[in-house]
């Protein structure tokens, strides 16, 4: 199963953790998350104000859902979720969510890091730091 969104909203990291496990089966071995968060100093601004998270296509849900497909594919996932904030957000802030689970963690751990690579090429969400 694949589920990949972005959202305005805060969410819960912990809830969408537990959903995710869930839905799994007796057929997974490992389970792997990645939680990023805004931290300090910024990229560009080194003591920042605010993010912004800005959506560079119209369809965000879409190419998240992309990299999902293609992370399934290439690492044989059992399942994927990714959860990505836009707008402004704070500092310590939950910005990206990546949750795969496969029958290996060598897959597992690559596929997490593949996806979280492609998500911060900034093709198609813009981060902004605000003073």
């Amino acid at each position: 199963m694949i589920t990949a969104f972005a959202t305005d909203k805060p969410f819960d990291h912990l809830e969408l953790y537990r959903k995710f496990l869930e839905a799994e089966t007796d057929c997974t071995g490992t389970v792997v998350l990645h939680h990023g968060r805004v931290k300090r100093p910024g990229k560009q601004v080194a003591d920042f104000s605010t993010v912004e998270l800005k959506a560079l296509t119209t369809d965000v849900d879409g190419r998240l859902s992309e990299i999902a497909e293609k992370a399934k594919q290439q690492f044989d996932l059992n399942q994927v979720l990714v959860v990505h904030r836009l707008g402004l957000i704070g500092s310590c802030d939950s910005v990206l969510l990546a949750i795969v689970s496969g029958v290996t963690r060598d897959r597992c751990f690559a596929a997490c890091s593949f996806i979280v690579d492609e998500v911060k090429k900034e093709e198609f969400i813009e981060l902004i730091e605000h003073p």
